[in-house]
Parts: structure tokens; C-alpha cells; sequence
């Protein structure tokens, strides 16, 4: 385990330093468009140059940035002037209620589609999933979420029909407090961000389960005149479900960064619409520490992966 922290080490640093880099040439671009404000004098310019660290050479600009991110210091925002950490924790229970929340749907129903296409190999049923599952692969985020609103919210509120909440992530006045509401908030985001994966899971769980039936062991289970049930649940799903782990682990960030389109298009007050909230306000330094915490999490999730693949296989050593 200290191995694969270790491993992790250097793909930290290697993303901090590119996200720094990127954020630091877009910083750059941005500073000498100020010159032509005719709102800003000279002095200011320079004084929002020597705030945001563009005055010192760029090794100690970085230096200075990693240096207060070991601090657990991600910066502050150049429009409000807000911690960027603040910020996170603000936003960031709104973001894993949705991610966790898309997560389970999508095992919940890739896992046993699954199965029963691999089951029924061949057949009108694996067809019908296969289909389904190509269908999901191929829709957009972002398309999927506006159909979901005018079928769901829009169309049933035009007919006086009961209608699901089209965004927020609960009702005005609410305040939040309201357990109901918020369910009910977060039905359509949910199934947006969990579409695409139970479609990309499902198959993969076909695939994995159907090479698991092919071994040895399970042609001499059967053999032996175990029940084709006792078969399936007791050898074949817990070494089928493995490779399922590290994949969910390493989808983690993309579930980020899928719940951060659909969190635009429902208005759902999570880091995916802070962060394009602060891309349109060109909030450099609060960009900057909201992807370098995202990339923690991204790594954060491939290493929770890596312990949940040798918690289900202790053959596995680091």
C-alpha cells in the first residue's frame, strides 16, 4: 500500500504542474487585456499583476503556489477574494451527493443487466440490452439532461400534471432542510450522470461474467451437480465483479467531470457549477484550485480502488 501511495506521488505532482502551466499562460493572456480597460489605471494593473504572483519568475511562482498547497492552501479568488478551500466546502456535498448517488444507480442496474445479457447469451434479451447499452453509450450528458427536463418537468407541468423539479437542488425557501425535496431534486441530474455508465458498466459485466464462465473450476462445479444458481452467485460473480472495481475507480473522474456538465444544465450548486461559474468570470486562481482538487480526488479514487481490488483478492500484493 506505501508503494502505490508512493506511485501516486509523482501523477500528484505531475498534474498539479500541467494544471499550474495551463492556468499560468491563460493568467497571462488575460493580465495585458486589462490594459485596454478603461476603467483600470496603469497602477492597478500592476497591482492585480503583483497579487496574483506574475511579477516573480514562474519556478517561484509554482514553488510559492505547492508550497501553500502542502498547506492545505489552495488559494484565494481573484473576484471575491474567498479561500478556494472555502469554496470547495461550500459546494462539494452537493457534488458527491450527486456522484455517489448516479454511482449506485448505475451498479444497481449494470450489475444484474448485466448478468442477464451473459446469462441469456445470444438471446432476444441480449439483444435488446446490447441495443440499449450502445443507444446509452452514444447520448450526450448534456443532451440526455434537457430531454430528461422537458419530458419529466416541463411537458407534465404544461399538461397540470405532476412534474419533477427541472434544476436546483431543492425548493426556494426550503433551505436545504427538507430530505423529501431534495430527493426529489435530484431524480433527473442523477439520471443523467447515470445513464451513459450503467450502459459502458452493463457491458463490461457481460463481457467479464461470460469469460468467468468459461474457466475450469465452473465447468467442474457444474460437474458436480451443483445448482446452476449456486453456480452463479457463489463462483462467478465475486471473480466477475473484481475488474468491476478498478473500472468504477478509474471512471471516478470522469463521474466528476460528467456530474459537472449535468450540474450546469440543472442548476445543481455543486464544484461542477462553481467551477464554470468562476471559468466565466475568468477566476484564474479559483479554476486553478478547484482542478487541483479534483485531480486529488481523481487520485484519491484510483488508490480506493486499488484497495478495494486487493480487499476482494488478497492474491494481489503491491
Amino acid at each position: 500500500m506505501l508503494r502505490r501511495i508512493a506511485v501516486s506521488l509523482p501523477t500528484f505532482i505531475a498534474a498539479t504542474t500541467i494544471t499550474f502551466l495551463i492556468m499560468h499562460v491563460a493568467a497571462g493572456s488575460y493580465i495585458p487585456g486589462l490594459d485596454l480597460n478603461p476603467n483600470l489605471t496603469g497602477a492597478q494593473v500592476e497591482q492585480l499583476k503583483s497579487y496574483l504572483g506574475l511579477d516573480r519568475p514562474l519556478y517561484v511562482q509554482y514553488g510559492t503556489w505547492l508550497f501553500g498547497l502542502a498547506h492545505g492552501d489552495f488559494g484565494r479568488s481573484m473576484t471575491d477574494g474567498i479561500p478556494v478551500l472555502t469554496l470547495i466546502q461550500s459546494r462539494l456535498p452537493a457534488t458527491l451527493l450527486l456522484t455517489l448517488t448516479a454511482t449506485a444507480v448505475s451498479l444497481c442496474v449494470a450489475v444484474p443487466t448485466g448478468i442477464a445479457a451473459a446469462v441469456r447469451r445470444g438471446r432476444p434479451l441480449d439483444h435488446l440490452l446490447t441495443s440499449l447499452s450502445v443507444t446509452g453509450y452514444a447520448i450526450p450528458a448534456f443532451w440526455l439532461g434537457l430531454l430528461l427536463i422537458l419530458v419529466f418537468a416541463v411537458k407534465p407541468h404544461d399538461l397540470g400534471l405532476p412534474a419533477l423539479p427541472s434544476g436546483g437542488i431543492a425548493k426556494a425557501g426550503q433551505g436545504g432542510g427538507d430530505i423529501p425535496d431534495r430527493i426529489v431534486h435530484l431524480i433527473l441530474p442523477a439520471l443523467a450522470v447515470a445513464f451513459g455508465y450503467i450502459a459502458i458498466w452493463s457491458r463490461f459485466v457481460r463481457s467479464s461474467v461470460l469469460e468467468v464462465l468459461g474457466h475450469d473450476y465452473i465447468r467442474t462445479a457444474r460437474a458436480k451437480g451443483m445448482a446452476e444458481t449456486r453456480v452463479l452467485y457463489i463462483h462467478v460473480l465475486r471473480n466477475a465483479m473484481i475488474p468491476l472495481i478498478t473500472l468504477v475507480g478509474l471512471e471516478a473522474p470522469a463521474l466528476f467531470s460528467g456530474s459537472l456538465i449535468i450540474e450546469v444544465v440543472f442548476s445543481w450548486g455543486g464544484m461542477g457549477q462553481l467551477l464554470y461559474q468562476r471559468a466565466v468570470q475568468t477566476d484564474y486562481t479559483a479554476v486553478l484550485g478547484l482542478t487541483t482538487f479534483m485531480a486529488l480526488l481523481a487520485i484519491g479514487g484510483n488508490l480506493l480502488a486499488d484497495i478495494l481490488y486487493a480487499s476482494a483478492d488478497p492474491r494481489l500484493r503491491y
